[in-house]
């Protein structure tokens, strides 16, 4: 199989995403996540286009993975279980080596290991890397690195031969039943119904990744001026007007769709060298940056008072945030490599 040619526009696209789910780990010590709200302190900004920007993150990635599958592996053959078993070894080893290193540290820092009244049977989730999307649906876990969207990104590689099948087949009808279940299953708030919370996490996002894949296929018809001027207006609107009686994740997929288009089509006035190296090297090392970055964030601003931090103050704690994970990322990425390769 002839590997084909990584695409600059996604690359970049992909860097911007990371770039913002940094910012969002950051900024929620700030925003009332965890601790006083103090937007004063906040990175550029914590909702852009009136929605959260861990929102806008977490949607271009799905709307990029569905892109990028779609420009691999489109009209090819694909096995279900030699492309699960692909992609899985691909995620769980850097996981595993990340959640380890965690786990020691916090060994050693708390000079013990206490599950705290979690029943061990929950490090079943830790186990599949599902730990954290159970979490932030409302079950116990020992989450420790990562982040939920982990446990989705997996759920769709798994499904990805079945929704290529459907989608190449039957197009239409695949984008209009992803739109009925993605309105539906958003549409419903039941934030103490953690099985229900689960189903929106999962089935209910997964539609967006299908979002994706119709905007690689049709990637011509939005490179175009009168896509960005749509897209401008879309962001325009949603700055100045908020919609709450739309469902935040509907937001998400609508903010995310016009972000995406008009990064696709700017993307081509960013190709300078230096450019182009920076968003190498983050879309390189993006993967261990996401599993580790809220870890260390949150150890990191344990030994200040962010009360009493000043703006600047927290400018220069973010940067040096991000000189420790990104060193970190690296170590972690050829560490993976070093033992995956071992014979």
């Amino acid at each position: 199989m002839i590997k084909k040619q990584r695409l600059y526009n996604l690359d970049f696209i992909r860097a911007v995403a990371v770039v913002m789910i940094l910012l969002t780990h950051y900024n929620a010590n700030f925003i009332g996540f965890n601790g006083p709200v103090q937007l004063n302190k906040v990175i550029l900004t914590a909702f852009p286009f009136n929605i959260y920007i861990g929102d806008l993150g977490v949607g271009l990635f799905l709307l990029i993975s569905g892109a990028s599958m779609y420009h691999v592996y489109v009209n090819k053959q694909l096995n279900l279980v030699s492309f699960a078993k692909k992609r899985l070894f691909h995620i769980l080893p850097m996981f595993y080596i990340s959640y380890v290193l965690a786990f020691f540290y916090n060994f050693w820092m708390n000079k013990g290991f206490s599950h705290e009244g979690v029943s061990l049977k929950w490090g079943i989730s830790t186990i599949f890397g599902f730990d954290s999307l159970m979490q932030t649906s409302g079950f116990p876990s020992f989450m420790l690195v990562g982040e939920w969207f982990l446990g989705l990104i997996m759920i769709v590689y798994l499904l990805f031969p079945l929704i290529k099948i459907f989608f190449e087949k039957q197009m239409l009808l695949t984008l209009c039943i992803a739109i009925f279940l993605f309105v539906i299953i958003q549409s419903i708030q039941d934030v103490n119904n953690h099985y229900w919370l689960l189903i929106q996490y999962t089935v209910g996002l997964i539609p967006v990744f299908i979002f994706g894949m119709a905007l690689q296929k049709y990637v011509k018809a939005c490179a175009n001026l009168l896509s960005v001027c749509l897209s401008i207006m879309i962001l325009a609107v949603t700055s100045l007007v908020k919609f709450e009686f739309i469902a935040p994740k509907i937001m998400m997929a609508i903010v995310s769709i016009a972000v995406f288009i008009i990064l696709l089509n700017v993307s081509k006035y960013f190709e300078q060298k230096l450019i182009k190296r920076v968003v190498t090297w983050l879309v390189k090392y993006s993967y261990p940056i996401f599993l580790i970055h809220h870890f260390l964030i949150n150890k990191l601003v344990l030994h200040f008072d962010l009360l009493t931090i000043g703006r600047l103050d927290s400018y220069i704690l973010f940067a040096f945030c991000l000189c420790l994970i990104f060193p970190i990322s690296v170590l972690i990425y050829h560490l993976e490599k070093a033992i995956v390769n071992v014979r």
